[in-house]
């Protein structure tokens, strides 16, 4: 199934329309707010690693950012991207924002986490501003935040699930802010590829097929031997990207994430 279908059709299950996307002025603050699955939220430490993490991570320089809780959603599955792809998130946050439930969206991130699985794609899905992704047990596994586990101004990290499953959820709301995987670029670095967050793992996926990325930069190719590392700092291009950001929706409601992404 295309990206073209799945936008499309979940457009019309959610009646997206009804609350339709508007451009405005840039915004200076930018809303993200997380909710977590039930399950989700038997891990501890979950909510504070995703606070720690994304205040200290510089990707969104381009706005303060307002990073709030909207508590917990029980759900029919923690498979996070079924939970896109049939429709349950998206009419979740569209209810919310029509005052049909007991949910408040904001305009501009709506980001659900799960207890799904982050061996196999797909880990998680979206479209601009509402998106879900799966791993709550990794991100309660993470080290909480310190800068000295950061290497450089480029905020590398090794491979690992924890860091691996935070890049994704950094990834998810780069999509939900309008990025692609084009936007993502692998960088080698002596015996290193590092993967920035829009491109993560597909960096060494040989299946996944980027001659050339949005940005310009050509993929390295993944020989034996090389250390796989993760960046959480968006790509030049991608912070250029974000910088002309001026979505949201009415009444502070909704939007939505893009394609899955496996950190196994």
């Amino acid at each position: 199934m295309t990206r073209r279908v799945v936008l499309g059709a979940l457009g019309s299950m959610v009646s997206l329309g009804a609350l339709s996307e508007a451009s405005r002025e840039p915004p200076e603050t930018l809303s993200v707010r997380i909710w977590l699955s039930e399950r989700a939220a038997t891990y501890e430490g979950v909510t504070d690693r995703i606070r720690e993490y994304l205040a200290a991570i510089r990707s969104l320089e381009h706005w303060t950012v307002d990073l709030s809780f909207g508590g917990t959603v029980a759900v029919s599955t923690e498979n996070a991207a079924r939970l896109m792809t049939r429709g349950e998130w998206p009419k979740a946050v569209v209810a919310g924002g029509l005052g049909r439930r007991d949910l408040e969206p904001v305009a501009d991130v709506n980001l659900l986490v799960t207890d799904g699985r982050m061996g196999e794609a797909p880990t998680g899905y979206g479209v601009p501003h509402i998106a879900s992704v799966g791993g709550a047990r990794h991100i309660a596994d993470l080290e909480p935040f310190d800068a000295s586990l950061i290497d450089g101004t480029r905020w590398i990290v090794p491979n690992t699930a924890p860091t691996r499953t935070m890049q994704v959820l950094v990834h998810e709301i780069g999509h939900a802010l309008g990025l692609d995987h084009e936007h993502g670029v692998a960088i080698r670095d002596g015996e290193a590829v590092i993967a920035t967050p829009m491109l993560s793992s597909y960096a060494w996926d040989p299946s996944y097929r980027a001659d050339r990325a949005r940005c310009g930069s050509a993929m390295p190719p993944m020989s034996d031997g090389l250390e796989k590392r993760l960046s959480f700092a968006f790509s030049a291009c991608a912070r250029r990207e974000l910088a002309t950001y001026d979505g949201g929706l009415f009444s502070d409601a909704v939007g939505t994430d893009r394609d899955p992404i496996a950190t196994g």
